[in-house]
């Protein structure tokens, strides 16, 4: 590369960092230093990594932090590497200590129970990052390989939670283009790019490489980030994913419309919009359900609700069940509107489910309607599980127009979590299903960025009002399939709503599963998938 070049791509990467820098979706000060830590340690570039590590103290990254990425990154460059950097950060910590700064210690990983299968664990992991299950023949050449990767990468290491999955996908791409493995880092930008990182921040990802690492090491980041964003989405199945924006009264919802293997535009295609559970996020199990039937030949819609996820509405985490509702008939609303579009059933995941079940009641646009371990959201905060909160009622509502006067004056929004945030949170008497939702969402079996476990505290005054299966009976003749776990806490909800209901209907058993399985669990899901798939064709294609 002549001179020249060299100064103009300098230039223009210097000019990206600023930009990047100065716009409100760009890299904080923490993740800039990860990148320089993970790249130096990679190379062996001991000198310059001391340097990276006092930088990302100073902006704030913990002790642990620091340490738990340098732990991870003797799977992507051996020991020696991992080891020499750990011993570096050691002296840091120490220097920086006698010459009187303090640094954040930070919190130790919880880790999982001793009798976790790791091997499924990581699986699982694996699975949730990159979107369908992994296969190779490089795996079946040597089939230790994977397993490796999935029990002790993604399964041990992963599994740890004191930094979240965007942290550890950043520092795995940084280490990987500061050794210019572009077919490994191709796959990983992918990750970064479901995680919710966007094409500025990768941009600017590669421009801290061109620029601290190496301008060849930057050239392929960049022309890696290039073609991952000039994909459209497509996933390896040839499912073409496209995130689209429809409105919502003055809500602007984001949903990602996948599109089946050989979609042509004029052609006519059934679509089922799914609706995620309350407390997640359209790319988790919304997204892989709404992935599974577009390759059985749907139109699908995963998108997230008002207020929540990537989607539009202040405050954040208002869980409103008329706006939920309405939610889904806006999505109608787009679907109807595609010239490709013929017949529209809806779908939806734990509260999602209830949600999905009031909107088609009366929406005779709706052909088809589906609960997946479906609950009563009203219900659910007004009673609790099998009524364990009914002698609350009254002063929880007393709490919440307290709550409202504070707020009404400018004091500061009270949350409320969805599930526990750790397992000491976990009362001993709680049921399975509050257990399990702690384990999906707050782990790294399915942890993700936009999902924060958080609802505005005087959403409850609406919730408590409402009941998803008012009036269900209105849903006939258009038929209804509730499928739920038979060890689910919730199963009754889905009973509940088959008995309301007229014909035709179905109450569908998932042996051995509980709530949340039906989520995640590779054989539950398979299982979930080709029943919906059966019931849409019936349905939406063949009537």
């Amino acid at each position: 590369m002549n001179i020249v070049k060299k100064i103009i791509i300098l230039f223009m990467c210097v000019s990206s960092i600023i930009q990047a820098q100065s716009a409100t979706n760009g890299l904080d000060d923490k993740q800039r230093a990860i990148i320089t830590i993970s790249a130096h340690t990679a190379r062996g570039e001991i000198r310059s990594l001391k340097t990276a590590l006092e930088t990302g103290l100073d902006a704030g990254l913990s002790i642990n932090e620091t340490k738990e990425i340098l732990v991870q990154m003797y799977a992507y460059c051996g020991f020696p590497h991992a080891l020499n950097a750990l011993n570096t950060l050691m002296a840091v910590v120490e220097e920086r200590k006698e010459s009187g700064k303090t640094d954040i210690e930070g919190t130790e990983p919880n880790l999982l129970p001793q009798n976790t299968n790791m091997l499924e664990y990581g699986e699982n992991i694996r699975t949730q990052l990159v979107g369908y299950p992994v296969v190779g023949k490089v795996y079946e050449f040597c089939p230790i390989i994977d397993e490796y990767l999935r029990s002790h990468l993604f399964g041990d290491i992963f599994s740890r939670d004191n930094i979240n999955y965007q942290y550890r996908e950043l520092a795995t791409v940084s280490a990987l283009a500061g050794m210019n493995l572009e077919n490994q880092l191709r796959s990983h930008l992918s990750i970064c790019k479901k995680l919710g990182f966007t094409k500025d921040e990768l941009q600017e990802f590669t421009s801290v490489i061109s620029t601290k690492i190496g301008f060849t090491e930057g050239e392929t980041a960049s022309r890696v980030v290039a073609a991952i964003f000039s994909e459209d989405n497509k996933t390896n199945r040839d499912i073409e994913m496209k995130r689209i924006t429809f409105p919502n009264r003055n809500i602007t919802v984001v949903g990602n419309l996948f599109l089946p293997t050989d979609f042509e535009e004029n052609k006519k295609y059934p679509a089922i919009i799914v609706g995620h559970p309350a407390g997640g996020v359209k790319e988790q199990t919304a997204g892989t359900y709404a992935r599974n039937l577009a390759e059985k030949g749907f139109i699908t819609l995963a998108f997230d609700a008002s207020y929540q996820g990537e989607s539009g509405g202040e405050p954040r985490g208002v869980e409103d069940p008329a706006v939920r509702t309405e939610d889904f008939r806006c999505a109608v609303d787009y679907l109807s509107a595609l010239p490709y579009v013929k017949n529209i059933g809806v779908m939806g995941i734990c509260g999602g489910g209830g949600f999905a079940i009031a909107a088609a009641i009366t929406d005779h646009r709706v052909k088809a309607v589906a609960g997946v371990s479906a609950v009563d959201l009203g219900q659910l905060r007004r009673d609790g599980m099998n009524g364990s909160l009914n002698a609350t009622i009254q002063s929880r509502l007393d709490a919440v127009a307290g709550q409202r006067t504070i707020e009404a004056k400018g004091g500061e929004i009270k949350y409320a979590n969805y599930v526990p945030n750790s397992l000491e949170e976990i009362p001993a008497n709680a049921p399975k299903m509050y257990r399990e939702g702690y384990e999906y969402y707050r782990t790294p079996l399915a942890q993700h960025p936009r999902s924060t476990n958080k609802y505005t505290f005087t959403s409850l005054d609406k919730l408590i009002s409402f009941t998803a299966f008012d009036h269900l009976e209105l849903l006939a003749p258009r038929p209804l399939l509730m499928i739920a776990g038979s060890e689910a806490d919730s199963f009754y909800y889905s009973q509940d709503a088959y008995d309301r209901a007229g014909e035709p209907k179905e109450l569908y058993k998932v042996q051995g599963a509980s709530h949340i399985e039906l989520y995640w669990k590779p054989e539950y899901v398979k299982e979930v998938t080709n029943k919906l798939n059966d019931y849409f064709t019936k349905y939406l294609i063949q009537r």
